[in-house]
Order: C-alpha cells, then structure tokens, then sequence
C-alpha cells in the first residue's frame, strides 16, 4: 500500500487501466480507492509469491461496462424495467441513449408505471416522446451535484425540481416535482448515470 500514490495508475495483465487514489483518514492511516469506488479494507496481505489487497467491489474492465441501454435489459435489472425499456424502443430512443452522452436518466421502475394507469396514451409516440425525455439530463449529474430547492432542465426542455434533505449521518433523500423519490442512485455507466425512482415523472 505504500507503493501506491495518490492519483496514480496502473496497468493490469489483462491490459487494461486502474485508477487510484489515497488520501489521509488520521495520523499514518490512509484510504486506498481504485477507479472512483472500490475500497481497499485489508492490505498488504504478503504470501510466498506477492501481495493481496482486499476491496470492497469487484472491478469491471471498460469493455464490459454497460450504457444506460444495456444497464436497463441486463438480466438482473430487465425485470424492473420492462415497461420503460418498450417504451423506448417503441419510439426509436434506443440509439439515443446508446450514444456517447453523456446523459443522466430518472429511470421508473416497472410499478412506478402501473401506478400512473392510463395516464400516459401509449400510442401517442409524441407524448411518450415527451414523457421520456422528460426523465432525461444532458450531462453527468450524481446525487451529490443535486442541491435542494434547484432545478434543471430536462431533454423536453421542462424543468425538474428537486429538494433534498438529511436522513441521518451522511445518508440523504432526494425528491422530484415533490412526489417522485431517487430510490437507487448513482448507477454508472459508461454514457452518463441512471438514477432510479420509483413514480413516473409527468411533464407540466
């Protein structure tokens, strides 16, 4: 652990890149973080032929890392958001948000849509166009960069409003258009961010 610098990297033997930083904690401890999110808790762990670290997340190389498309129909995720994902092929957003980006999408779950009943006419593409977009930011927003009581302006060009407030400690609750709660955040992936929310969003 020594060995390692902060905002450093490091080539692994499959090729590709790690990322790392390391910053104080107290006195001569130290936090040890790879690619952003996974945490070194036990290091230095020396054996016969080298050294083992133990992290908290499993490390995933860059070509297997999902675009918000592939995040939505992975065989763990596809069951939550069925309803969504034919919406958006329905009408052609797919090679949308299978592009570079980046974006940030407040993705319903398949109950946040049964909720909302007949609301939405599917078979208007133009209102689930509008819908769709609706959910959608340009850019990378994580659930740190949302202030309460601010706005942003989505895709459709309306505007989100969001509040945010202190559960405890460091834990928080984000709230959109003072119905919709962020339920599941900070998903990346490799255009942008999802984060899930559990009412569907309706355009003013």
């Amino acid at each position: 652990a020594e060995d390692i610098d902060d905002d450093s990297t490091a080539t692994t033997l499959s090729g590709e890149t790690l990322s790392f930083d390391k910053f104080r904690r107290h006195f001569h401890k130290h936090i040890i973080t790879i690619n952003d999110d996974s945490q070194v808790i036990f290091e230095d762990n020396l054996v016969t032929n080298g050294v083992i670290h133990v992290i908290d997340e499993v490390l995933i190389p860059p070509a297997y890392q999902p675009d918000i498309v592939d995040f939505l129909t992975s065989e763990s995720k596809a069951e939550f958001f069925n309803i969504l994902v034919d919406l958006v092929v329905q009408v052609n957003l797919t090679g949308a948000l299978q592009s570079p980006g980046p974006f940030t999408l407040f993705a319903p779950t398949d109950v946040a849509f049964a909720q909302i009943g007949d609301f939405i006419d599917v078979n208007n593409a133009t209102q689930v166009t509008d819908v769709l977009l609706y959910h959608v930011l340009s850019g990378i927003v994580l659930a740190e960069d949302i202030d309460d009581d601010s706005t942003a302006t989505t895709l459709s060009g309306e505007t989100l409003s969001f509040d945010k407030f202190r559960r405890h400690f460091h834990k928080h609750i984000i709230t959109i258009n003072d119905d919709s709660q962020v339920i599941f955040e900070d998903n990346l992936v490799t255009n942008g961010v999802i984060h899930v929310i559990d009412e569907v969003l309706i355009p003013p």
